[in-house]
């Protein structure tokens, strides 16, 4: 969905993309590839949109477990250390079944 690179300097643009499709769509699909290169400005979209979309009765869901540079940025910022299960379902895939 999303095109490399997934910072803030492209905030707007993908967070344009992200909300056109929520609106057209019940669940939407992400998929960051392993080697993408992101900032702590793409983790604050994916987690704005999934409040949005629980409140709009819309699903957010990553195509695949986060990997690579993404997941190396959950670890950097924290994320990793303070997750709810619901957070390792949705960037972990932790409980899913494929």
């Amino acid at each position: 969905m999303f095109s490399d690179p997934l910072t803030v300097r492209f905030a707007g643009p993908h967070q344009e993309s992200l909300l056109g499709a929520l609106v057209d769509h019940a669940h939407v699909e992400v998929s960051v590839s392993p080697d993408a290169v992101c900032d702590l400005s793409f983790l604050q979209l994916l987690e704005a949109a999934r409040v949005y979309a629980g409140t709009a009765g819309r699903v957010v869901s990553l195509s695949r477990a986060a990997e690579g540079g993404l997941l190396d940025l959950l670890e950097r910022s924290g994320f990793l250390s303070a997750m709810t299960p619901e957070d390792r379902r949705f960037w972990l895939h932790e409980g899913v079944t494929p």
